[in-house]
């Protein structure tokens, strides 16, 4: 199981980062990604594993 969070911002910031660490907390997930729509034009993500 993976978790997708997806976000439309113009930078992503740590509190989004803590977002994803508790929802890989609470689901038992060992690996997350946090996708950027936000950051024109190219997409921004970021691959975070506990």
């Amino acid at each position: 199981m993976i978790v997708l969070e997806i976000k439309s911002v113009r930078e992503l910031a740590k509190e989004h980062q803590a977002q994803v660490h508790n929802n890989l907390k609470a689901s038992g997930s060992r690996l997350g990604v946090l996708v950027n729509f936000g950051h024109y034009p190219e997409v921004e993500y970021e691959r975070i594993v506990l």
